[in-house]
C-alpha cells in the first residue's frame, strides 16, 4: 500500500501546476479477472486421491483504483498512471471443486488467507479513433511494472488445519496491455471506460489480467 500512497501522493502535489501546460489530472476504478502464472496446489483426500487446484479456480473478481495524469497532443495522448487491485479467495468456488471429492463434507471448508496484492505502474499511449464533439472512441496499449504478491492461504475443516497454499514471494515485473476505450465530455469533466488485456511476465509463468475493466473520471 506505500507504493500505491507514494504514487498519489506525486500525482496530487504536481497535478494543479501541470493542468495549464495540457496536462489533466483523473482518478478511476478497477475491476478485473486475474490468472497468476504457474501456481498450483494439492490436496489428498482420503475419498478420491489428490485434488490439484490452480490459484485462478478459486477466485472471483478483484477490485480497486488508482490515479492519472494525461498528456494531450491533439489526436494522441500519454496517459500516466498508478493502481492497486486486491483479490481474495472465494469459498463457494473452492467448496464447489472439492465436493467433487468429499461430497457435502466440502461445505465445512473455510479459508483464511490467500489475498493477492497488485501495485502497478505504467505509461500508455491514447490514440482517437472516432473523435467525436462529445464521445471519442481511442486504442490504447502500453507498458509498465507490476508488483504481484500472494499471501499463505490456510484451509480449515470443521475449524481444523486441512491444508495450505504457501505465500507467493513477491515479484516486481514488467507488463504489456492493449485495449480500446470511450472517453464522454461532460463539460469540465471527462467520464471514461476502458476495457483491456495485460500481461505481466511473472515466473514461472505469465500471468494475466483478461478482461481489465476501468471506469474513471478526468478533470
Amino acid at each position: 500500500m506505500k507504493y500505491f500512497a507514494l504514487f498519489l501522493a506525486l500525482f496530487l502535489v504536481f497535478s494543479p501546476s501541470a493542468r495549464g501546460q495540457g496536462v489533466d489530472f483523473g482518478v478511476q476504478g478497477d475491476v478485473i479477472n486475474f490468472t497468476i502464472g504457474g501456481y498450483t496446489n494439492t490436496l489428498s483426500v482420503s475419498t478420491g486421491g489428490d485434488f490439484t487446484g490452480d490459484l485462478k479456480d478459486i477466485y472471483g473478481l478483484g477490485f480497486g483504483g488508482g490515479a492519472h495524469l494525461d498528456l494531450n497532443l491533439a489526436l494522441v495522448s500519454v496517459r500516466v498512471s498508478a493502481d492497486y487491485v486486491t483479490l481474495s479467495p472465494d469459498r463457494d468456488k473452492y467448496v464447489s471443486l472439492l465436493k467433487k471429492y468429499v461430497g457435502n463434507a466440502a461445505a465445512a471448508v473455510t479459508i483464511d488467507g490467500g489475498r493477492i496484492d497488485i501495485f502497478s505502474a505504467g505509461a500508455n499511449l491514447k490514440l482517437k479513433v472516432l473523435p467525436l464533439p462529445v464521445v471519442s472512441v481511442y486504442a490504447t496499449g502500453g507498458v509498465g511494472l507490476v508488483r504481484v504478491s500472494v499471501s499463505e492461504a490456510k484451509v480449515n475443516f470443521n475449524n481444523l488445519p486441512l491444508t495450505k497454499f504457501p505465500a507467493v514471494e513477491p515479484q516486481t515485473k514488467p507488463a504489456a496491455n492493449l485495449g480500446a476505450g470511450v472517453d464522454v465530455s461532460l463539460g469540465g469533466v471527462t467520464l471514461f471506460g476502458e476495457l483491456k488485456i495485460e500481461f505481466i511476465f511473472t515466473d514461472p509463468k505469465t500471468s494475466t489480467a483478461i478482461p481489465f475493466g476501468t471506469v474513471g473520471l478526468t478533470f
